[in-house]
């Protein structure tokens, strides 16, 4: 058995979160294990309240999940408190893995903060460099970076430089640029890919940053190049919400 663990926060409305990454690291062959970071209150289309876990116990969770099982892969999503970010740096320092993907969630579609500011900078000098890839999208790269960001050549300018000294790659989300098409990269510190594909519009698209990054992850430590990994979680996402808007 392969087991996946997510370290984010609980979604009652199930589309996103902790229940959409177990969802489908389920599918995709993984057992799947979690650490709860935060209880959010939400519907499929805003965030109203979101409560932290204690950081103690949000500890305690991740290293009882990697002291008792062989975990392969982790994808991380909303922390939901500085002290959350430490409790997951300390974790993860006393249990290394090798293939942790970040989707730094930072603020819900509606604008509902799961971080404020004054964290951005433990983010990013205590957390990113055990991470192996983060996945953040337009709005997220522009907080991360203090920079507005107009379109993806801008971006992908910025990652070169955020990638040495962040030391992680970075998977530039596209969805959010004012673009007919979807034009997404991924850089790292040495090589820049870049992607493009068909946009599409769904009704029901919560929880899709969640799906891509949890899809990517489990990929990628199916022996998949990350290039390769990208391109099945892409797939992956395409087909998961075009099998559901008619059921939701």
């Amino acid at each position: 058995m392969e087991y996946f663990l997510t370290i984010a926060a609980s979604d009652n409305s199930g589309g996103a979160g902790i229940q959409q990454d177990m969802r489908v690291a389920q599918s995709l062959g993984y057992w799947p294990l979690s650490a709860l970071t935060g209880i959010t209150v939400q519907n499929f289309n805003s965030v109203s309240r979101v409560e932290a876990i204690s950081p103690d116990l949000l500890q305690q969770q991740i290293e009882e999940c990697l002291k008792s099982f062989s975990v392969k892969a982790i994808k991380i999503g909303a922390i939901c408190s500085t002290d959350n970010i430490l409790a997951i740096v300390h974790s993860l320092q006393k249990h290394p893995v090798k293939h942790i993907i970040l989707d730094p969630v930072l603020a819900s579609t509606g604008g509902k903060g799961f971080l404020d500011s004054s964290a951005l900078n433990i983010l990013t000098e205590e957390l990113f460099p055990l991470i192996e890839l983060i996945t953040p999208n337009r709005p997220e790269f522009e907080l991360l970076t203090g920079q507005n960001i107009n379109d993806i050549d801008t971006a992908i300018d910025i990652a070169r430089d955020k990638c040495r000294k962040w030391n992680t790659s970075i998977l530039l989300k596209g969805g959010h640029y004012n673009c007919a098409t979807i034009k997404e990269a991924i850089v790292t510190n040495t090589e820049v890919f870049r992607f493009e594909r068909q946009r599409k519009k769904f009704q029901y698209q919560h929880g899709t940053g969640c799906t891509l990054s949890s899809a990517l992850a489990c990929y990628f430590c199916k022996g998949l190049s990350l290039t390769e990994a990208y391109i099945k979680a892409s797939e992956y996402l395409v087909d998961f919400y075009d099998s559901v808007q008619d059921e939701i």
